[in-house]
């Protein structure tokens, strides 16, 4: 194991003219987006990244999640969106100005991982798309209003419930 964790881990090397730096950008984007949508800007981003003479390590999309603080146009949740890159320090300005740019961008933050990589030691990895939080799925809670009695009395159906599934097991086991 403790190959791959070597294996994944830039070699540190002096910056020479052969070397680029590492960098990785986080972005959010627009709750409301498509999949496809976000895959539209993912490739633009790539292909900014190829003319400045950099290269893509791997994009992962994390999915959408809530966000600490409202961002943007007071949104509470975003689709966020890594990108794992290598290049020379004037494409990091280029790859911002363009996020800028972009109206389905909340926020980006962009960070310097090494300062010399040998490009050969960092190959193309397959982008990963988690699915994020699954919150929208959640019900609401209500406020101990009209439907506190009834949870009451469906927690109350619910533990009669577990008992009689209790004397079963033990009827079955022969006790």
């Amino acid at each position: 194991m403790s190959e791959n964790v070597a294996a994944a881990r830039p070699q540190k090397v002096a910056p020479t003219s052969q070397t680029l730096r590492e960098y990785e950008t986080i972005y959010l984007l627009r709750q409301d987006l498509t999949p496809e949508q976000v895959d539209r800007i993912k490739e633009r981003l790539r292909g900014i990244i190829d003319r400045n003479g950099g290269r893509v390590i791997r994009f992962t999309t994390w999915g959408k999640k809530k966000t600490a603080f409202p961002v943007g146009n007071k949104e509470n949740r975003a689709i966020y969106v890594h990108v794992l890159y290598l290049g020379k320090g004037g494409l990091v300005a280029e790859v911002e100005r363009n996020l800028r740019n972009f109206e389905e961008v909340l926020k980006f933050q962009t960070l310097k991982v090494s300062d010399a990589v040998l490009p050969e030691t960092r190959p193309t990895e397959e982008d990963v798309v988690f699915e994020g939080d699954r919150e929208d799925e959640r019900p609401a809670r209500d406020a101990q209003s009209e439907g506190g009695e009834e949870a009451e009395a469906s927690g109350a159906e619910e533990e009669a419930q577990e008992e009689g599934d209790s004397e079963d097991a033990s009827e079955e086991s022969g006790d």
